[in-house]
């Protein structure tokens, strides 16, 4: 969908329509770094952006895009700590099935 640009209103609703589909995609990814069980996200298609942005909006893109990238940080940092139990997990499991014992000792007693 292209937008005329000669219609100033009509490309400044494109462009706040577009920051607001993204800030939703980020509130839902900060949601869901603090909840994991919540709902996947859904697939997202860039917007056919034409032009530049308008002035007033560019702090608002400014901010989600630091958002963002917070966002990916915990994103990544989680995926490694996934990845580093999903491998001990590996390890444990590999030990377990070729000695055919207990990985753990019980030291309670």
């Amino acid at each position: 969908m292209s937008v005329d640009l000669s219609d100033p209103d009509r490309h400044h609703l494109h462009w706040e329509t577009a920051l607001d589909r993204l800030e939703l995609d980020v509130l839902h990814t900060e949601r869901l770094l603090d909840d994991p069980e919540g709902a996947a996200p859904q697939s997202w298609d860039e917007p056919d952006l034409l032009g530049p942005i308008p002035a007033d909006l560019v702090e608002r893109a400014l901010d989600l895009r630091h958002r963002q990238l917070r966002a990916h940080e915990q994103l990544t940092a989680a995926l490694g700590t996934i990845a580093r139990q999903h491998e001990f997990a590996r390890r444990v499991d590999r030990a377990t099935r070729r000695e055919g014992t207990s990985a753990y000792v019980d030291v309670s007693a």
